[in-house]
């Protein structure tokens, strides 16, 4: 679910450890990608004309599949070894966090800690 602020930080206290690069410069490397925060993403973001999510013929929403493809391709182009990480639940310390979201969301999901 990522750190709040941590960019902020990072750019202020040690901007020379964040880099952009072309994509380009990535040819015949393995990059690990955030499956998670990569589909969130690309919910949000991709969309129809009409500003609605892709959808299937059965209405079930497609936006996150069809990013997720043409990103992979476009990286594939480019040489790049993409490995999509999908991390674990959440560690125990965080499920405080997590029910005080879900309780302010209005979501019936419960926060199950490690056993």
């Amino acid at each position: 679910m990522g750190i709040k602020g941590l960019t902020h930080l990072l750019s202020e206290n040690a901007p020379k450890c964040m880099k952009e690069h072309e994509m380009k410069t990535l040819f015949g490397r393995k990059v690990a990608v955030d499956a998670s925060m990569s589909l969130y993403q690309f919910l949000i973001a991709v969309r129809q004309k009409d500003g609605e999510m892709l959808t299937n013929d059965q209405g079930e929403t497609t936006s996150h599949l069809m990013g997720t493809f043409y990103r992979t391709i476009r990286m594939v182009e480019n040489g790049i070894k993409p490995c999509f990480v999908f991390d674990g639940r959440p560690p125990e310390l965080k499920s405080g966090v997590l029910a005080k979201r879900f309780e302010r969301n209005g979501s019936v999901e419960r926060v199950v800690p490690y056993e």
